[in-house]
């Protein structure tokens, strides 16, 4: 089984263009994502006032799932619950929510900012795939997708934004890479598909380290040059290899702990 993937590595604030939305049409995607906080733009100065806008955002996504004919991991919005604001990502297949998303580990300056963790993971069948959503600093708690493994998830989405960094080198974006995200498409077992914002955020510049993982390395990612530039990445992926990939592993599992239990019988 082959899906098509498109991450849009988008700027901040900015809604598709038409051009942009004609190019994405016609790579017939399976699975479009959308960067953290997608539709932020330099009006919005915090996370109360982005809560304001919340029926605005979900309608922009409802009609652009719509339009592309496509399961749509629709960024994230800023949603409010009784006294509580979450960042909240909703997915959308075809004009209609299948599901929604909230981080359950937002970073100390969202949590200072008054963003709570939501509490609950999400998995969902989309025409025969197992997809689930993380959100940017929900892969620093790799047990999260330890989690995953044991649902037999085919794809993780991550929508993100990663803070621009002047001194930044290459060997420590390789290590990051390597910690967070090829490490979580190993405990997954999963294709792990991570989509920056570029732009800037609340006056913040941002950095698009877009890329896509298999549990045995990076398929795809941002050149180093286009890290501060939109990228629409589309590639197919092959859900039957991942899924040969993980019973494998599931066999290597059994022997081991089979060994183990013989070795403490003797």
């Amino acid at each position: 089984m082959l899906v098509r993937i498109v991450a849009v590595q988008a700027c901040l604030g900015e809604p598709l263009s038409l051009e942009e939305k004609i190019h994405i049409f016609k790579q017939r995607p399976d699975y479009v994502c959308l960067p953290e906080y997608y539709l932020l733009d330099r009006s919005v100065s915090d996370y109360s006032r982005a809560a304001l806008r919340v029926t605005e955002y979900l309608d922009y996504f409802e009609k652009l799932s719509d339009q592309l004919t496509t399961c749509l991991i629709a960024g994230t919005i800023v949603e409010p619950d009784g006294k509580h604001l979450y960042n909240s990502c909703y997915l959308y297949n075809r004009g209609f929510v299948i599901g929604r998303y909230r981080k359950r580990c937002p970073v100390s300056g969202e949590q200072e900012k008054g963003i709570s963790p939501g509490s609950e993971k999400l998995v969902l069948n989309v025409d025969g795939v197992r997809i689930s959503v993380l959100i940017c600093g929900d892969v620093f708690n790799q047990d999260l997708f330890t989690e995953l493994a044991s649902e037999q998830v085919d794809l993780v989405f991550v929508p993100t934004t990663s803070p621009y960094l002047p001194d930044d080198s290459l060997s420590r974006k390789a290590h990051r890479d390597r910690k967070y995200f090829i490490s979580g498409a190993e405990l997954a077992r999963s294709y792990v598909i991570k989509v920056c914002g570029v732009g800037e955020i609340f006056g913040r510049p941002l950095q698009g380290r877009s890329l896509v993982t298999a549990p045995w390395g990076i398929i795809s990612r941002t050149e180093i040059a286009g890290e501060q530039k939109k990228r629409i990445l589309s590639l197919t992926l092959d859900i039957n290899e991942l899924r040969e990939f993980r019973a494998k592993l599931r066999i290597r599992d059994w022997v081991d702990q089979t060994g183990s239990e013989s070795d403490r019988l003797n």
